[in-house]
């Protein structure tokens, strides 16, 4: 009886510092790509039987009998496989309560909406495993590090390499990628330079929202009186007196 005794007051106790129970997260209440969080606190919950909705994105998980549950992320916000998972729930790693991403891992997402830890890192839009090297638009050698982290140094003797161009317009060029501006035929060169044509194009005319080029002819606004686009830019109408009324 002494013994039946301890043994019950040992297992009692580690139930009680949880060194035994372990509650899990039921299947139907998991999100494995993330919860919505309205704020830093905690994810708001939802109930798919009372028409509870959740954000564009999202799809409320409730549990059987009518138990709410929380707005769970649809669709993979990773570029690079799975998120981060514990038991098949994608933990929340922004914010107070956030988690701190494993080795391999950078937190993608909001402090107002899912944050995961996606594998590998991201860089100006773009994604990379883990120890991957690339350049960027600058020529500068980047590695991405072990914790999701891109470092970028300019290469030895300071020769850059570079694999794109960036237009006057901001937009990105690949390495040998032709375009057009205006009428001429532009590169981007492997030293990271736009070269262009250098054709002198016609002069053009706007004249309501139309553009005309240089010696073109066309109706006034009138409809009875006809113009012309000049050399400079400017256009010339001829000034008949339209017989309105007639």
């Amino acid at each position: 009886m002494l013994t039946f005794l301890i043994i019950c007051t040992v297992t009692i106790s580690s139930l009680a510092y949880g060194s035994l129970y372990q509650p899990q997260t039921p299947e139907y209440l998991k999100c494995p790509y993330g919860k919505y969080f309205k704020d830093i606190g905690k994810p708001p919950t939802c109930n798919p039987f009372a028409q509870v909705s959740c954000p564009p994105g999202f799809f409320c998980r409730g549990g059987p009998a009518d138990q709410p549950g929380f707005c769970c992320k649809s669709n993979n916000p990773c570029k690079l496989g799975e998120p981060y998972s514990r038991n098949g729930n994608a933990p929340h790693c922004l914010g107070k309560s956030g988690i701190s991403c494993p080795r391999g891992y950078t937190c993608i997402g909001t402090k107002t909406s899912s944050s995961v830890c996606c594998k590998g890192c991201t860089y100006r839009g773009e994604s990379y495993f883990p120890t991957a090297t690339f350049y960027n638009t600058e020529g500068e050698r980047c590695t991405c590090g072990e914790y999701g982290k891109v470092r970028c140094t300019k290469p030895v003797n300071d020769v850059l390499y570079f694999t794109a161009c960036r237009g006057a317009n901001g937009k990105v060029y690949k390495v040998g990628q032709s375009f057009k501006v205006d009428c001429n035929t532009c590169s981007c060169t492997s030293n990271g330079q736009i070269i262009c044509t250098l054709i002198a194009c016609p002069t053009k005319c706007k004249y309501y929202g139309n553009v005309y080029t240089e010696g073109e002819r066309f109706p006034a606004r009138d409809g009875c009186n006809t113009c012309t686009c000049e050399n400079d830019g400017s256009v010339s109408c001829t000034e008949i007196a339209c017989g309105y009324g007639k």
